[in-house]
């Protein structure tokens, strides 16, 4: 009994030394409270930065780059981006204003296919372009500001490691504007690579409705999975989500006009391989991009209907098959008839005797760098409308780019990509007397060895 007590007064002894930590009974000391932290202030919506310079190129007959054309205009550029296009701006204190009375105003050449120019040769692009590069200049002088470098096909499967690149003299960071804005594939497919690829589509499409649905199904079972993405499904995924755009070429790498494109078949045709594409467009729900076709002036609504956009060489010629002359061969006029039909297009140089396709120092005329604007006007001579022919240089092909949120036309908020010439922008005669580049002045006719010693006559 004795020591049955002297255990439990032990015990009470214990817990009472134990009151004062825990800050419980009558002599237990409470803990001090951990001070409250401040209310965290409001959180304040961060203002847009005021620019820290303006540019305004004033009194320019001004081509919008959608069709529309301003007579004696003023566009506004805020640092890197156009801020507003019209007449009688009002213009902030400090303006730099750069005078193109009597002279053209027209968004920067956008070129689907290119090389040099200072441009990388694998991603990231911007750890190998070059922005010293000379034929920047000589691409500038010939109103290129930006062009696509890189490769843009894959046989069998979704393929390419591409880029944006801007002419953007001497600024490393300015050049990259967007990488893998384009995956590409090249047909005739095998039937196991078609059969490959609609099974890769399906699940992927798959997983996208999954994870949309997700949210859902988690807040009815707090232990549902999350979907699981396909194995070597980011390309396609890029494409559904409209992320990239999906180009589509024949023979493994586009159109080479010494070598008769059949489609499959005899003659000089490739309607075949142009509904190919376009069963690739239906089967991904999406228009695609189909490079450089010959054919396509006789299936102009079968495209339209599929949302497919199509990059053609205006002067690019084949001929037609003597035993069916009125549905083979090339027609100066593909260009209008795709834009009567709907279909947008891009215009590049042919491709040279060895291959390629891009604009660069070694074309068809010499130097294609500095004539890009001669297949816009070759498609003029088929009958194209003047102003549909520059977008063929400008915001169509920088939808085809996938970068039309961003430059191809002069319109608020778009990157500051313009060229002031001194004639028309299609006339073989017109020089570029300024371009600019991100709000920068990267190229002035009078200040370069190029072009400065020639003058064009005033009429």
């Amino acid at each position: 009994m004795r020591k049955s007590t002297l255990f439990v007064l032990s015990l009470a002894l214990l817990s009472a030394a134990d009151l004062p930590s825990q800050g419980r009974g009558r002599r237990g000391r409470r803990p001090t409270s951990a001070p409250t932290p401040p209310a965290a202030a409001p959180k304040q919506e961060e203002k847009p930065k005021d620019p820290k310079q303006y540019t305004a190129i004033v009194g320019g007959d001004v081509y919008i780059g959608t069709g529309q054309r301003l007579t004696g205009a003023t566009v506004l550029i805020a640092d890197d981006k156009i801020e507003k296009v019209g007449h009688n701006l009002k213009l902030p204190e400090g303006t730099t204003v750069i005078d193109a009375k009597g002279k053209t105003v027209s968004p920067g050449f956008v070129i689907v296919q290119g090389s040099g120019m200072g441009a990388g040769f694998s991603s990231p692009f911007k750890d190998t372009v070059n922005p010293f590069a000379p034929d920047i200049k000589q691409g500038l002088a010939a109103g290129i500001t930006s062009f696509l470098a890189g490769s843009t096909s894959s046989r069998d499967r979704l393929g390419g490691s591409n880029a944006v690149i801007k002419l953007a003299y001497g600024d490393v960071e300015g050049m990259v504007l967007k990488e893998n804005s384009v995956v590409g594939i090249s047909v005739p497919l095998t039937r196991t690579a078609r059969d490959s690829l609609k099974t890769s589509v399906k699940a992927a499409k798959d997983y996208l409705a999954a994870v949309a649905a997700y949210p859902a199904k988690k807040a009815k079972d707090p232990k549902a999975k999350a979907p699981k993405k396909p194995k070597s499904a980011d390309q396609i995924l890029s494409v559904l989500q409209g992320k990239a755009n999906l180009w589509v070429a024949f023979g493994g790498g586009g159109f080479n006009p010494f070598r008769r494109m059949a489609g499959g078949g005899g003659g000089a045709s490739d309607v075949a391989s142009i509904r190919e594409a376009l069963e690739i467009a239906k089967m991904f729900g999406k228009g695609v991009v189909i490079q450089k076709p010959t054919s396509a002036w006789l299936v102009p609504d079968e495209i339209a209907a599929t949302g497919s956009s199509v990059i053609i060489s205006p002067r690019t010629r084949l001929p037609a098959d003597p035993k069916n002359p009125d549905r083979t061969g090339t027609n100066i006029a593909s260009a209008a008839i795709l834009a009567k039909a709907g279909v947008p297009i891009a215009v590049t140089c042919p491709s040279g005797r060895f291959g390629g396709g891009g604009v660069g120092t070694n074309g068809i005329l010499g130097q294609d760098l500095n004539t890009p604007n001669v297949d816009a006007a070759y498609a003029v001579r088929g009958g194209l409308e003047n102003r549909k022919a520059l977008r063929t240089l400008t915001l169509d092909a920088a939808n085809i780019m996938g970068v039309g949120d961003r430059i191809g036309s002069l319109e608020a908020g778009k990157d500051a990509d313009i060229l002031i010439l001194d004639g028309d922008p299609l006339h073989y005669s017109t020089f570029v007397t300024t371009a600019i580049v991100n709000g920068k002045v990267v190229y002035e006719k009078g200040k370069e060895a190029l072009y400065r010693h020639i003058s064009r006559p005033k009429h």
